[in-house]
């Protein structure tokens, strides 16, 4: 479940980057990684509550890890 935190306190710090700037262009794709790292964070507390859907890693992704552009 620490995993997860970390996931969520790291997503809000990028929607606080993302309100901060006025480029919109970098505020977009901090609210696209805040989502990416929302979404990892929820993936991770749904394992810990059900470890027989533990998958290994996204498609694409070997070791799980997030996909940066």
């Amino acid at each position: 479940m620490e995993r997860a935190m970390y996931f969520r306190r790291q997503a809000e710090a990028l929607l606080g980057l993302s309100r901060a700037t006025i480029d919109l262009g970098v505020a977009r794709r901090l609210r696209t990684l805040a989502a990416e790292f929302q979404a990892k964070a929820e993936e991770i507390a749904h394992e810990a509550a059900d470890p027989a859907q533990v998958t290994v890693g996204r498609p694409g992704s070997p070791n799980g890890d997030l996909d940066r552009h």
